[in-house]
């Protein structure tokens, strides 16, 4: 094996063992769940943006066609207007796309300001008003939109591919669907805290979290619970929880084991690390 090889086995483990530094269980209640696993990451995006806009649609801040050309223009640098300034008309009467939206950075660019006027209700006076749980999905929204914005950038200048194979960052979720099925078939690399990060939106969707808890490496401990009335189902949650807690705990101590021994010797002797 050559050098560079084992340099890149290496990062990858320690990337791992980065991202096992905290440990974070959440307890949601989903409606109508579809038990369905996380599709390969282009069209994981893609369910990111349509659970997100229709959220925002539902509660009268739909993603725009004029959003959207917004966006797209801020992010080529056609436009300096502020993100404010170019929403102070939106939305528009029949404005609402409809299968335009990307999993490409234009897409949560967009949905990142959508949320904010949510949030914020500039121009002219709303008579909305959200509830709690509400407010912090569309904090979550977001702040979420405007990390997977940056993400959306770096997969599309990382994949690259040349036509006609269809595109499989910044298209429709049909192109990307056909791109995933062209011949030769795309191979995605990608790195561990991207992956992590686009599955936790996926996980967490726009649901309401009921506990939270975050373990650091340190020992710090924070446990976090959503207001609720004392009944049998809080009860059921939280004991699902305190379970879900233990059984985090022991996957994570062996998954940290086996990253620091895939660091040390039984990985070089298994990959031959550093052998020309």
């Amino acid at each position: 094996m050559a050098v560079g090889q084992g340099e890149d086995w290496e990062e990858r483990v320690r990337a791992i063992a980065g991202a096992l530094l905290t440990l974070e269980v959440n307890t949601i209640e989903k409606p109508n769940m579809s038990a369905e696993k996380m599709p390969e990451l282009p069209l994981a995006l893609h369910g990111i943006v349509a659970d997100y806009a229709s959220y925002l649609a539902e509660r009268g801040f739909p993603v725009s066609d004029g959003l959207l050309a917004a966006a797209s223009a801020r992010l080529v640098g056609q436009s300096r207007e502020p993100a404010e300034a170019a929403l102070a008309a939106w939305p528009k009467q029949g404005d609402v796309t409809s299968g335009s939206l990307t999993n490409g950075a234009e897409t949560f660019d967009a949905l990142q300001w959508a949320a904010h006027c949510a949030l914020t209700q500039p121009g002219a006076p709303r008579s909305v008003c959200f509830s709690p749980a509400e407010l912090a999905v569309l904090d979550r929204i977001r702040a979420n939109s405007r990390q997977l914005r940056e993400v959306a950038l770096r997969l599309a200048q990382t994949f690259v591919r040349p036509p006609p194979l269809p595109p499989l960052f910044g298209a429709t979720v049909g192109t990307v669907t056909a791109g995933l099925l062209a011949e030769p078939r795309p191979v995605l690399r990608v790195p561990t805290d991207i992956v992590l990060m686009v599955r936790k939106a996926w996980d967490i969707g726009t649901e309401s979290v009921l506990f939270q808890t975050v373990m650091q490496v340190d020992g710090d401990v924070v446990l976090r619970v959503a207001p609720q009335p004392e009944t049998d189902k809080r009860a059921f949650f939280a004991e699902l929880h305190r379970g879900s807690v233990e059984l985090g705990v022991r996957q994570w101590r062996a998954l940290f084991d086996l990253a620091r021994a895939l660091l040390g010797d039984i990985g070089k002797a298994l990959f031959g690390a550093g052998r020309v």
